[in-house]
């Protein structure tokens, strides 16, 4: 019987790591990773909340800014899609038979959201947990209700 491949990804606002399972018993085995710091535009600048304005003198109105999308939600949302990228590269390149996506409970919700083709369709299961620096031989155990390892 043919072994199960299994892709893993960690990830978090800044880093995302792929691993490799090649069938139980074998572990995991970091394949490749990105961090934000390669992308300029993925990377989280944190800005002053917006103030308000006074309407005129003696400052009789008073308006305040919608403040827009967040600058933490906007930098996740870009480093996402630069991970979503790097996952259909890898499993082109690896051949998994399923994925398994473990990600801070906010990444994780925009990876999913932009999940498509063969990954989307193995997506074998997922852990609303930041396990970005974990050590690779102490991450088979978080999976171990998902996927023996």
């Amino acid at each position: 019987m043919k072994p199960i491949r299994t892709l893993v990804l960690i990830a978090d606002d800044q880093t995302a790591r792929f691993l490799i399972n090649d069938g139980i018993g074998k572990g995991l085995k970091e394949v490749a990773g990105l961090s934000a710091a390669q992308f300029l535009d993925a990377q989280i600048d944190y800005d002053d909340r917006p103030g308000r304005q006074t309407g005129g003198p003696g400052g009789v109105a008073r308006h305040g800014f919608d403040p827009g999308e967040k600058a933490d939600e906007a930098g996740r949302s870009r480093f996402a899609g630069y991970v979503a990228e790097e996952l259909g590269r890898e499993w082109t390149r690896i051949k998994p038979d399923r994925l398994i996506l473990a990600a801070a409970p906010k990444m994780l919700g925009a990876l999913r959201s932009r999940l498509n083709g063969a990954p989307a369709a193995a997506l074998h299961g997922d852990l609303a947990k930041d396990l970005v620096k974990v050590a690779v031989r102490d991450l088979p155990g978080y999976f171990a209700d998902i996927q023996p390892m």
